[in-house]
């Protein structure tokens, strides 16, 4: 008797991954997929194409759509044993993160991406998109969280972020690490777990905002001699909140005792506004980025793109500054 497959279904939205130097525009999935005949022999293939569109063009109406479309097929009778959605590399985290806070299965997510177009000497995307689909089907991957499947690694959505402009070493977990590892012949391997909040265990919930009411996040800056003079305008255009890529120990700059520094205090007043830094590892200092009143939110590990997520999410939950560091301590 033939065992049966593990059903996978693929969701495709473009990027490095899906792009043919021979070809205009992207790939389909169904072409992706018939160029990496190993993958039918492993598990049941089904691709939907959510979009076609390079990271720089990755939007919350994409976000939304993977969301839902998951979300959807999870409680399906077509649900699958694992997704994985091939997208940009510049913006992978940012979705996965996404996703990490708002769906609503533990089924395996699994988002991979490629820093070599097909054609290219070296091209990394089979590879990766190979080894995310052994990583969907495996059953040490359910109720994990959104995982990020790259170069034989695998990390936690919330950590991973992409450190290097084009190798195939691009992604990192920095000080946390990642979760585990996989390898060509199939063989994959878990070393931790992640102690943060994730899919399924949140408190987020998609019919609580749209893509088109998404929270505005601005991120601001640190830079020697910053003046914050756009951050009043920021807020006067619409920002909803505001996070402050701060230097390394998190700290504003205070030019002359003003600055970014002065201009972040008065914007606590109007929006809540997160202290992260543009540093690569570590946290900013609670003592340099929270004041004694609480108005500043610290931002914990988060890099400022995935703080500006969190900090969307939770503006559709409370406007509470107070409330919103709760949830940065969880998530």
């Amino acid at each position: 008797m033939t065992e049966l497959l593990s059903r996978v279904i693929i969701l495709t939205t473009g990027g490095t991954i899906q792009n043919d130097l021979s070809v205009e525009g992207y790939l389909s999935g169904e072409e992706l997929v018939s160029r990496i005949p190993e993958i039918q022999e492993i598990a049941e293939i089904t691709v939907e194409d959510i979009s076609s569109v390079g990271s720089h063009q990755m939007t919350p109406d994409i976000w939304y759509a993977l969301a839902n479309r998951i979300n959807m097929l999870s409680g399906s009778e077509y649900c699958p044993d694992g997704f994985v959605i091939t997208s940009g590399s510049n913006t992978l985290e940012e979705t996965a993160y996404f996703l990490n806070l708002v769906l609503k299965t533990e089924i395996p997510v699994v988002l991979t991406a490629s820093q070599r177009n097909h054609g290219m000497v070296g091209n990394d995307g089979d590879m990766n998109l190979l080894a995310s689909v052994r990583v969907a089907i495996c059953e040490e991957s359910v109720n994990k969280g959104v995982l990020v499947v790259v170069n034989d690694q695998i990390h936690s959505a919330r950590e991973v972020t992409k450190v290097v402009t084009s190798r195939p070493d691009a992604w990192s977990s920095g000080d946390i690490g990642v979760l585990g590892l996989c390898d060509k012949y199939g063989y994959v391997q878990y070393y931790r777990e992640t102690q943060r909040r994730h899919a399924p265990d949140v408190i987020f919930d998609l019919s609580d905002s749209s893509a088109e009411t998404f929270p505005k996040i601005v991120v601001e800056y640190s830079i020697s001699n910053a003046d914050g003079s756009g951050i009043p305008h920021e807020i006067e255009t619409g920002a909803q909140g505001i996070v402050y890529a701060g230097f390394p120990t998190g700290a504003p700059a205070e030019p002359n005792g003003g600055g970014q520094a002065e201009q972040l205090r008065l914007a606590a007043e109007v929006v809540p506004v997160v202290m992260s830094h543009r540093g690569a590892d570590g946290w900013p200092y609670r003592r340099r980025t929270i004041l004694e009143d609480g108005s500043f939110i610290w931002g914990d590990t988060l890099s400022p793109q995935k703080a500006a997520i969190l900090l969307s999410l939770s503006l559709t939950k409370t406007l509470d500054p107070k409330e919103i560091q709760e949830i940065f301590l969880e998530y």
